[in-house]
């Protein structure tokens, strides 16, 4: 058995119209191919000994215990680790339920798919359920698949924790998904973009883009902070800033006991120590605290309870009493038995997996019990309480209570204030004091510290008390009621055209007054700044615009690369365009017919909200299939005002766009607006080109749909060129001496028959061209883009391409070579494995009245190649 790929889907995807985040191993089962689990002796027993939760999958049989009746039956290997790496992620803490299994072409051969809530996480739990199978399958002992299970579940938790997002981060995110906030983790920490576009806002943790660096430095440096307040009149304890551990003894006598030392600028309760009663104590806190800081705070430890007080622009939010990890004896545990009691409390998880964090027996932990004079071995009285760290932090096993209702108005006001006064837009308060029912100034307390990037897992999940949904609060700041917080996207796909299509959709909109982010197979651009070369058609490009906070519409080439690895690159389109399906790539991934394309492809009129559209090909019958998978609105585009699905759409009163009487023509029901004259359009060579003349329909519609004006489509199809700097590689002239170059990137049999039927309407005497084909094309393919060749020139020179992909360069001169010689014509053919020199021998050998085709894998390559000829050749003649 052997895992061959593993893929992961984090968007829309080929697999489910639901569960965006999928890992899919292609998997090669090996020897089970032949061995069904009903042909495993003891296959069943041994699952039900080692996972019984396993009862739990009902599989088709849609009951309890149908996948295990589907394992005595007898399944594939698998459909069995699928169901393994979904409940491994369960008793991980991760409850995923959607699963699928696909054999594919090859015998043995299967995808196996699954849901999963952290994408690392995902891979292992794949990797984890091939090992739990042979394990099974091989007679593993019961006592080492069990050890197996466990060490792999508790690795599963502490990847989740290495990399899920945090609790406050989290349930920000969260709160911004329950009201159709797009995310994206710009890295593998908290900092987070939410919204698309011109509209995005980013948060780190609790910290925002309204965040005040000064405010943020203020908090961070305690000693500062508590002067400010105390000047503004706020109480907050006596102290001092030291440095030097020298400093200290003459410190404690100004400040005097009990107090707390605690680094300057920490967090989190990190360094800092309280209750200290004594010179050596104080010492052992100095040098702890010395770790997180160059400068210490040493100051009066005011006496009561601590609590934190969450105030969200510049508004009282939650306030919580936190209590440090503790133990209370029953007169007849030791103290480690109290210990492990506590952790067994379901509510209590690893790191932040659960409301409570389990309690860790730390450095700090010993040193109160042995203050106390205690061991962990010593039984403590009934009633008595044992502290087990100074902080009341959650993160080290502390409990929360919420006390908002109880707050005095007094405190709010107070509250309010400081976070005010210190600048901060998300501000913790932390306070000591008996109670915060009363006033401060009455009851004796005070302000401690002031922290940016507050916490907020005591409000959202206390131990005690009404949980606080405080991330709404951060939103409703970041995103007041009536924000945008997308922007635009239109996605186009197809087979051929998409590039243009791309390209002119995105110059019309520009030309309305938006700034447009777009990619291609050439590049990503914002307006018509190249930013990324290369072909940008998938996932990563598509967010790079959707990261960019200038762009205001997404114009997004999508192709089915990067659908199939990775899903698309947002959550969903205002509008989907399906150019066309022609055979292409065919035999890879899985993708085999035409009508596994078609589905490939329909993942993005799939992705369509509810109140976007879908533009598709009427003419097209796999393209116009996919309105029934549409959940928004759809409207066609059609060479033919009277194909059927036209006439059918306008009785219905929808929109259309057509080809008619020589005019790009909207239909509105029955009512025509006609947009512009195909001649007076640069795109379409007076209306020669038919393909291009479908690209226009296409763009014309979605920028209609779009809400852009007549006049502003109309500017944009006039003054949109077919050259090299608009749309490179896409019918490209240029003249050099006595012959003309057009440099295309047909490069599969539909895109060549379209460019065939374009040079047919030309008139030139002699045709060459200078062709390579793509590894990843069937041997038909191949064979037919050269066939297509020789109908079409008279002189054809083979190259070598740069896109082999698995073949050999004699391989493809071959297939190449073969589907020529099927033509009933009989070109001269030569082979040029390099491209430079393929390109120069056409051109210096080219006839009076000569058509160079150029067909190019890499545009930008093939467009320097000509352009040096042609300087060379204007230089020599300038020479003359």
């Amino acid at each position: 058995m052997k895992i061959q790929e593993i893929r992961t889907l984090r968007g829309p995807n080929y697999w489910s119209g639901y569960w965006k985040k999928l890992i899919v191993m292609r998997l090669d089962i090996g020897e089970y191919e032949d061995k069904p689990t009903n042909k495993i002796e003891g296959f069943t027993d041994r699952l039900r000994e080692v996972m019984p939760s396993i009862v739990t999958h009902g599989c088709s049989y849609q009951e309890e215990g149908g996948f295990l009746k589907r394992v005595e039956e007898g399944t594939w290997a698998g459909h069995a680790i699928e169901h393994f790496a979904l409940e491994l992620q369960t008793l991980a803490g991760m409850d995923v339920g959607y699963g699928r299994t696909r054999e594919t072409n090859e015998k043995g051969i299967y995808n196996v798919v699954f849901a999963y809530f952290e994408e690392e996480v995902g891979r292992f739990a794949a990797r984890s359920g091939v090992r739990l199978f042979l394990a099974l399958a091989e007679g593993t002992s019961i006592e080492e698949i069990k050890k197996l299970i466990a060490d792999d579940v508790q690795e599963m938790r502490e990847i989740r924790e290495d990399v899920r997002f945090g609790p406050s981060t989290g349930s920000i995110v969260e709160e911004a998904e329950s009201r159709d906030i797009p995310f994206i983790r710009l890295n593998d920490q908290s900092l987070v973009q939410l919204g698309y576009g011109v509209h995005q806002r980013r948060i780190q943790a609790t910290t925002t883009s309204n965040t005040n660096m000064i405010s943020v430095d203020i908090a961070g440096d305690k000693s500062a902070t508590k002067k400010l307040l105390g000047e503004m009149g706020v109480p907050v304890p006596k102290g001092y800033r030291i440095r030097d551990e020298e400093d200290l003894e003459v410190t404690l006598e100004r400040v005097g006991f009990p107090l707390v030392i605690k680094p300057l600028d920490g967090n989190h309760g990190k360094g800092a120590t309280v209750g200290i009663n004594s010179l050596e104590d104080a010492k052992v806190a100095f040098d702890k605290a010395k770790e997180y800081s160059r400068w210490i705070i040493v100051e009066k430890q005011l006496i009561g309870n601590d609590f934190r007080a969450l105030v969200v622009n510049n508004r009282l939010i939650a306030v919580a009493e936190r209590i440090p990890a503790h133990v209370v004896g029953d007169g007849k545990s030791t103290i480690q038995e109290l210990v492990d009691k506590i952790n067994e409390d379901p509510r209590r998880g690893y790191g932040h997996e659960n409301v409570l964090t389990q309690i860790d027996i730390d450095g700090q932990s010993e040193r109160l019990i042995k203050a106390r004079g205690y061991t962990l071995e010593t039984v403590l009285e009934k009633d008595e309480i044992l502290y087990l760290k100074t902080t009341a932090n959650i993160s080290t096993g502390g409990t929360a209570i919420d006390r908002t209702d109880e707050v005095h108005p007094k405190n709010v006001f107070l509250f309010e204030r400081i976070a005010r006064i210190v600048g901060l837009d998300i501000a913790g308060v932390d306070i000591i004091a008996t109670n915060v029912s009363e006033p401060l100034d009455e009851s004796g307390g005070g302000i401690i510290e002031v922290n940016a990037a507050p916490g907020f897992r005591m409000h959202l999940a206390p131990s005690e008390g009404i949980g606080r949904n405080v991330a709404e609060h951060v939103v409703d700041m970041l995103f007041p009621p009536g924000a945008p917080s997308r922007i635009p996207i239109i996605s186009v796909t197809g087979t051929n055209g998409k590039t243009t299509t791309t390209r002119l959709i995105a110059h019309i909109i520009k030309g309305s007054g938006k700034t447009v982010g777009f990619t291609t197979t050439d590049g990503t651009y914002i307006q018509n700044q190249q930013i990324v070369s290369g072909d940008n058609t998938g996932p990563v490009s598509a967010q790079l615009v959707l990261k960019d906070p200038t762009v205001e519409v997404a114009v997004l080439e999508t192709a089915r690369g990067g659908i199939i690895r990775s899903g698309l690159g947002f959550d969903y389109c205002d509008i989907g365009v399906v150019t066309n399906i022609a055979a292409d790539h065919l035999g890879l991934k899985d993708v085999n017919t035409l009508e596994d394309l078609a589905r490939v492809k329909s993942v993005v009129p799939r992705a369509v909200s509810k109140k976007g559209f879908a533009v598709l090909n009427a003419e097209d019958e796999h393209v116009y299939r996919m309105k029934e998978l549409v959940d928004g609105s759809v409207v066609y585009f059609s060479m033919d005002e009277n194909h059927p699905n036209i006439e059918r759409q306008a009785r219905r009163n929808r929109v259309s766009c057509v080809f008619e009487n020589g005019f790009v023509t909207i239909l509105k029901g029955k009512w025509k607006v006609r947009v512009e004259k195909v001649v007076n359009i640069p795109l379409t060579y007076g209306g020669r080109a038919e393909f291009m003349i479908q690209n226009v329909l296409a763009a014309t519609l979605t920028c209609f749909i779009h809400g852009v004006s007549l006049e502003d489509i109309r500017v944009g199809l006039t003054t949109f060129n077919a050259g090299t700097a608009q749309t490179p590689g896409r019918l490209n002239f240029v003249e050099i001496g006595d012959a003309t170059v057009l440099m295309d990137y047909a490069h599969n049999p539909a895109g060549l028959t379209g460019l065939k039927n374009f040079i047919s309407k030309l008139s030139y005497k002699h045709r060459s061209v200078v062709l390579n084909g793509t590894g990843d094309r069937r041997d038909d393919d191949i064979r037919e883009f050269g066939k297509i060749a020789a109908d079409t020139f008279d002189r054809i020179v083979i190259r070598q391409g740069n896109y082999l992909r698995g073949r050999t360069p004699e391989e493809m001169f071959q297939l190449l070579q073969e589907g020529i010689a099927q033509s009933e014509n009989k070109p001269q053919v030569r082979i040029i494995p390099e491209s430079r020199d393929a390109i120069r021998h056409a051109i210096k050998n080219a006839r009076k009245g000569e058509l160079i085709v150029t067909l190019a894998d890499l545009v930008p390559k093939d467009i320097g190649y000509v352009n040096e000829y042609r300087d060379e050749f204007l230089k020599a003649q300038a020479e003359k």
